[in-house]
């Protein structure tokens, strides 16, 4: 018997860690990274895996872009006590 190996990718991008798993149908890559205590994991289309890559490092830039936001308007107004922060809310995939 042959065993179907899946092609697997895995990178650094911004000091944030990623891997990327050839997903069951055509063209179709999982991913998962961490920021801080947050983990994100989905599914991106792309024919090659430098291409899905690619799209997962895109990802990644909006997470860390957003949670910028988040701090730079955390530090403009100043906390009533007993107020917690917004919750961080992971990046909308235009095509789902």
């Amino acid at each position: 018997m042959v065993e179907e190996t899946r092609a697997q990718h895995s990178g650094i991008h911004r000091s944030i860690h990623y891997a990327i798993i050839e997903g069951e149908a055509a063209g179709t890559w999982r991913y998962s990274f961490s920021v801080g205590d947050r983990n994100f994991s989905g599914t991106v289309q792309a024919v090659l895996g430098l291409l899905a890559a690619r799209r997962v490092r895109m990802k990644i830039d909006r997470v860390l872009r957003q949670n910028a936001s988040i701090d730079d308007q955390c530090s403009q107004r100043p906390e009533k006590e007993g107020e917690t922060p917004p919750p961080l809310v992971p990046p909308a995939d235009p095509k789902d």
